[in-house]
């Protein structure tokens, strides 16, 4: 199996270094020009809790570079996941299918919608990765990971992903009801990220600390009513219990926390806003998530101003004076 890693981050180099090490022929492409001439000069190195490894992977920066491929993994950022999709579009072949194991809500329909329902395939991780350098990658939890076809059958093109992680040391699992897992993720992310963006507390600091629990706990109420009314069904029994155990045990530092510490743009909008808008289809209030969505976006806000460097009180004052008010 040849496959196409659209997304060379940090997840998108552990995942395809792991596949590799499965048996795929894995060819990564991404837009970071001098992460994949490190790969290229160097080889990718991950670092993991189960060994440090050096990997002679192909890279690709520019689409007609791949070559034939039979599978595409899509682990973009959210932001990028519909031209991710049309790019997947372009390189797969009539059978082959992609598969995401991103990060909240929307991913699906934008690859469905470019390649058709039949040639997606969903799934969830909690496995954890960051960049230490180009070229190299810290993997620094080993997760479980949950991959299923949409309708809830079983294929063999799953089974055949599945054996791959595992050859690769992974643990994986293969549902019925993928589209339950993506959500359950959502609900830990959208509850957990973007409190650890706001205060720059990590999910355990955030459960030890109660003004920062309140207000993730006041968030999760607001996701699981949301969830409730979709008629989701969720894997866990308990789910706010779930994302409660899990941020008590964690001292990662999540992406969105990652993204705001240096001055990217997040994931708020296919989390906390990709709520707000299936609450508004509803009809239910989410107060607490949309303070949360302009307060991420204010960060974002604030690191666009600051891209130039320390702000010119003066002249800008200055300026201010003379301007209009908003209305």
């Amino acid at each position: 199996m040849r496959i196409v890693m659209i997304g060379a981050g940090a997840m998108g180099s552990m995942f395809g270094a792991r596949l590799a090490r499965g048996g795929a022929d894995v060819v990564l492409h991404d837009i970071d020009a001098t992460h994949l001439a490190a790969i290229a000069a160097g080889g990718l190195r991950v670092s993991a809790p189960d060994g440090e490894v050096v990997l002679r992977l192909p890279v690709a920066a520019r689409a007609e570079d791949v070559g034939p491929v039979d599978t595409a993994v899509v682990l973009v950022d959210s932001n990028a996941t519909a031209a991710a999709a049309a790019l997947a579009a372009r390189l797969l072949p009539p059978d082959g299918f992609a598969l995401t194991v991103q990060n909240g809500i929307g991913n699906l329909e934008a690859l469905t919608a470019a390649l058709g329902a039949g040639r997606v395939v969903g799934g969830t991780t909690y496995n954890s990765a960051a960049r230490l350098a180009s070229g190299h990658v810290l993997h620094s939890n080993i997760g479980e990971t949950t991959i299923g076809e949409l309708d809830g059958r079983a294929s063999e093109r799953v089974a055949g992903l599945a054996e791959l992680l595992r050859r690769a040391g992974l643990p994986v699992a293969v549902s019925d009801n993928v589209v339950g897992h993506i959500w359950m993720k959502f609900v830990l992310n959208a509850a957990i990220n973007p409190v650890s963006a706001i205060t720059g507390l990590r999910p355990g600091e955030i459960m030890r600390t109660a003004p920062a629990r309140q207000l993730l706990e006041t968030a999760l109420d607001e996701i699981l009513s949301v969830v409730a009314a979709k008629n989701v069904r969720l894997p866990d029994p308990d789910p706010r219990a779930a994302v409660l155990d899990h941020a008590w045990e964690r001292y990662n530092r999540p992406s969105m926390l990652q993204h705001v510490e240096a001055g990217r743009r997040t994931e708020i909008d296919s989390l906390n806003a990709a709520l707000l808008r299936e609450a508004a289809a509803l009809g239910i209030a989410c107060p607490v998530n949309r303070t949360i969505v302009l307060a991420v976006k204010a960060l974002e806000a604030r690191a666009a101003l600051r891209a130039g460097g320390p702000p010119d009180e003066a002249a800008l004052e200055a300026a201010a004076r003379s301007s209009p008010r908003p209305a």
